[in-house]
């Protein structure tokens, strides 16, 4: 029996975990996979305020270590379900059951992936799935964005004023909300490639091509990077019909972090309306880690 659970050992999580911990509350971190979350997984960050230029395996190893300098357990289990309506809340795990009076849902969201050869092997050493994170390592070079819809022309956008040229390869008919198909017209720096199925990606240590069929074609280009912009799913499938979720998928939660159900809160990347930075991801961490510490302590002088 804890004050607080988070599931999910991400930034947010840690944060949350963080400033739960010296409030004063027990608190516990649960992760299926490592600490540190997707950040483990990321190269070289160099948007995280305090390091100019720091890989991701050691900026996860910190995170860590903070959170166990304070005697943060992190129980390495995969959560199969969750019992939230009850003043004691229980999260399921596949090795057990632990039970709080909050839980803080911070498991985060994965992209997309193409699921084509080269893809898993040339991750981080050239295909990325964060324009933003990522997108400076390749000033002054070609790189190819592939998406049909917003978030493939916002990421054009962005490299193209930081690369020398940008593809957009879009499989299928344009999916656009904010922008209009005319975005690129007259650039000399962006190339919309319709009806482009990509099929590998080629280099030994480096991204060095995309190969896509076009209009029953093959065709390639020569590019230094691949920035996969086909969306992102939360990691929410267990909580649908436990609490509010938008049509997306992720989690509603206001500016406190709460969920619709008293004593849950959800930050970082699975809440719905967040950046998905690791910056924005403490930011949320911080708020309901103080938060569902507020909700423990009116929670047990209600209970006395």
């Amino acid at each position: 029996m804890y004050d607080i659970i988070i599931v999910g050992g991400g930034p947010a999580g840690i944060a949350a975990a963080i400033y739960a911990k010296r409030a004063g509350r027990d608190v516990a971190v649960i992760e299926k996979f490592i600490p540190g979350g997707q950040v483990a997984l990321t190269g070289q960050i160099e948007n995280y305020p305090g390091f100019t230029k720091i890989e991701g395996s050691e900026l996860a190893d910190k995170f860590k270590t903070h959170a166990q300098a304070l005697n943060v357990p992190f129980i390495m289990d995969e959560v199969t379900e969750f019992d939230l309506d009850k003043d004691i809340k229980t999260v399921i795990c596949k090795n057990g059951s632990y039970s709080a009076l909050s839980v803080i849902l911070a498991m985060g969201c994965h992209s997309k992936e193409l699921n084509i050869d080269g893809e898993l092997r040339l991750k981080g050493k050239g295909v990325s799935y964060c324009a933003i994170c990522d997108g400076n390592f390749f000033k002054g070079k070609d790189v190819a964005v592939v998406g049909s819809g917003d978030s493939a022309f916002s990421d054009a956008i962005y490299l193209s004023s930081i690369c020398n040229k940008v593809y957009i390869l879009a499989k299928s008919k344009l999916k656009l909300n904010n922008y209009s198909e005319n975005e690129f017209d007259g650039s000399e720096k962006v190339t919309i490639l319709k009806n482009a199925l990509s099929t590998s990606i080629e280099g030994n240590d480096r991204v060095e091509k995309l190969h896509f069929n076009q209009d029953g074609e093959e065709h390639s280009i020569d590019v230094s990077g691949v920035f996969v912009a086909i969306g992102r799913s939360p990691e929410t499938s267990q909580l649908t019909g436990k609490i509010n979720l938008s049509e997306r998928g992720y989690v509603i939660a206001n500016d406190k972090m709460m969920t619709n159900c008293a004593g849950v809160f959800a930050c970082g990347d699975i809440r719905e309306g967040s950046l998905r930075q690791i910056a924005t991801a403490v930011g949320d961490g911080a708020i309901a880690g103080t938060e569902a510490s507020k909700y423990v302590l009116v929670y047990k002088a209600q209970h006395k």
